[in-house]
């Protein structure tokens, strides 16, 4: 016995021989026979027991018939060893490998990853069971195939490719919001509302130094033509005659051009250039004295509708006047239109001296067949005073199927002669219903003397931007919009081309080519003068314009009802009013002083205030109407405050 009283006696211990490290080993006595197994962990070199039961609560490390080594095992599966665990004992048998798969296991933070087939290839060449992480998924030919793929390379892949959407979205986004226009405004056809430019060909660029201006000549000016921002070049003289162009207007043939401007391909070409800058070229048919009667139209009209009949629209129109057979050989004058419409594409035809032509009893169907060639794309322009001679019965019948009405603006007249014209243009039989024409304003023309013949300079401008706000489509004679003066002749020395001295060489700024070479004279004197800082002036007017619905149209149509936008006045003092509204936008008054004297106005009767937007240098100055100031020969545009 030894000093607790315990038996040593072997047999009593039930074993024939006992080491007697065992006997003598103080911690047999403290272990309870139950607990042997836990002290498997210290002893790397002893097999583990079966795993043939798993305890409810126990985790599953991998399959029942796996053969882990014993430092791998947590606990066994024996309730015994599981209570030995909780025991304050168990600690004996913990050792460092244990407690590191134990962490490894449970651990939040650490990430097991599947092997390579090469891992599992080689282990199996080993001869052993590999296990492909410690969650104990063995890495079989059975496994699918997107286990073996380069996960992390596939999880950059896509996060690139969604951030690379992401920003191409960004980007599309700001891409519409730059492109939105900066304005909503109605739209109208190309010709209403546009500022058109009438030019004298030899007289406004040479290209060939021989003292004429050509067709050439335009087309190296067609940058010019597009910073004025104008929707049309009108071309008033290009056909031959007996000796171009001191009398230009003995034309010998419409289909062709004089030599001196160049060929019918340069017509073609100068179409060309234009419309890839969005402008229009429109050519002056003067048929009288040319023609001195109309023939019979070549298509068969009495199953030709009016083109807005009605509610019949325009694509309606065309269809059934295509159906209709021409019956003749054609007119002189549908043979021109054709001839021009096919060789140089043209955009429209201002027929001259049709005025002649008022009480033919073949007007009316010429002039629908005219437009029926043109098509609803392309503008036919007639005068004003075929508009005051045609007959009452016909007048609505020739209007329906006219584009644009030519109005000749008098500035000699003063200012009540112009508020006369535009009142009776504005409330007249021109715009009268949704089919009639729109009004094609004129300050000057080949055929009438400048502005600047008996006043200044000054008063050309104050003419033209006054033009540019009223209600239709304006004009600008070729150097008005610097106020080109007549050739100076002071001595009359060019007396016998006197008819044509206001067909002066147009002035180019310094910095540019001249009219000409110096090698060569110009065919006409050089002007007296330019103002060349007045285009500044013109430019901001038409930009104005542009941008303006309350300036480019020419009525407010509401429920069916074609209602005013334009309210002109005039006084003795030489000052002319001119008011411009559209619902749900700016309004506008144009003030223009065409006296000589410096005047001050109270205008609040009509107005309260407003901001100068052009034709003054203080331009955007806040300005009061109970004291308005204007110099002689001067014109502002405020856009007035609601």
């Amino acid at each position: 016995m030894n000093h607790l009283q315990i038996s040593t006696d072997p047999t009593l211990l039930g074993a024939d021989l006992l080491p007697e490290s065992l006997t003598t080993s103080p911690s047999v006595s403290t272990f309870l026979p139950e607990e042997d197994a836990s002290t498997c962990l210290l002893l790397p070199e002893t097999p583990s027991p079966p795993l043939d039961f798993s305890h409810p609560l126990t985790p599953s490390m991998g399959n029942p018939g796996d053969n882990l080594p014993c430092d791998s095992v947590t606990g066994g599966d024996d309730p015994a060893a599981e209570t030995s665990s909780s025991s304050g004992s168990s600690g004996i048998g913990m050792v460092g490998p244990v407690g590191a798969a134990a962490g490894n296991l449970f651990s939040h933070n650490t990430y097991q990853h599947l092997r390579k087939k090469s891992d599992v290839a080689k282990a199996g060449q080993d001869g052993s069971m590999h296990h492909a992480a410690i969650l104990g998924i063995a890495v079989t030919k059975d496994m699918p195939g997107f286990v073996h793929w380069n996960w992390p390379l596939i999880r950059k892949c896509t996060f690139f490719a969604f951030l690379a959407v992401i920003v191409a979205m960004v980007g599309i986004v700001v891409a519409m919001i730059a492109t939105l226009p900066k304005f909503c405004n109605p739209d109208t056809a190309w010709y209403k509302g546009s500022v058109f430019y009438e030019v004298f060909p030899a007289s406004f660029q040479d290209t060939n130094e021989d003292g004429l201006g050509d067709i050439r000549g335009l087309i190296g000016r067609a940058e010019y033509f597009k910073s004025l921002g104008i929707g049309a070049v009108r071309l008033n003289s290009i056909f031959p005659s007996k000796h171009y162009p001191d009398h230009f207007q003995e034309i010998t043939t419409l289909t062709d051009v004089d030599e001196v401007l160049g060929k019918v391909e340069d017509i073609q070409k100068l179409a060309a250039t234009l419309h890839e800058r969005n402008i229009s070229l429109v050519l002056d048919l003067p048929i009288y004295p040319f023609l001195d009667r109309l023939s019979r139209s070549t298509i068969d009209l009495d199953r030709l509708p009016n083109r807005t009949d009605g509610d019949m629209v325009t694509s309606e129109f065309l269809r059934l006047s295509r159906s209709v057979e021409a019956r003749s050989d054609g007119t002189i004058v549908s043979d021109v239109v054709r001839f021009w419409l096919t060789r140089t594409g043209v955009d429209g035809f201002y027929v001259k001296g049709l005025e002649h032509f008022a009480e033919d009893p073949l007007l009316v169907e010429n002039v629908k067949e005219w437009k029926y060639l043109l098509g609803p794309e392309r503008v036919l322009i007639v005068g004003q005073k075929l508009v005051e001679k045609l007959p009452e019965s016909v007048v609505h019948d020739v209007l329906s199927q006219v584009d644009l009405v030519d109005v000749y603006l008098d500035v000699s007249n003063g200012t009540d002669g112009i508020g006369k014209t535009v009142q009776d243009a504005i409330k007249g039989r021109l715009l009268r219903g949704e089919d009639h024409p729109w009004i094609h304003w004129s300050l000057g023309s080949v055929s009438e003397r400048r502005m600047t013949s008996g006043l200044s300079p000054n008063a050309t401008l104050a003419a033209t931007l006054m033009e540019l706000t009223l209600p239709g489509t304006p004009s600008i004679f070729y150097g008005d919009e610097i106020s080109l003066e007549e050739v100076h002749d002071p001595k009359g020395e060019h007396g016998d081309s006197q008819h044509l001295h206001h067909l002066a060489t147009m002035v180019w700024d310094g910095s540019q080519n001249q009219f000409t070479s110096r090698a060569s004279l110009p065919w006409m004197p050089r002007s007296a003068s330019a103002s060349l800082h007045h285009l500044d002036y013109v430019i901001e007017a038409i930009a104005l314009r542009k941008r303006s619905p309350s300036i480019y149209l020419n009525a407010v149509v509401k429920e069916g009802k074609r209602l005013p936008n334009a309210d002109v006045k005039s006084n003795q003092n030489e000052i002319l009013v001119v008011q411009r509204w559209y619902p749900r936008r700016h309004s506008f008054a144009t003030i223009a002083n065409l006296g000589q004297k410096r005047v001050s106005l109270d205008l609040t009767a009509m107005f309260y205030s407003g901001e100068i937007v052009a034709g003054s240098s203080l331009k955007h100055e806040r300005v009061y109407f109970d004291h308005f100031e204007i110099n002689p020969l001067e014109t502002i545009v405020v856009k007035l405050h609601k």
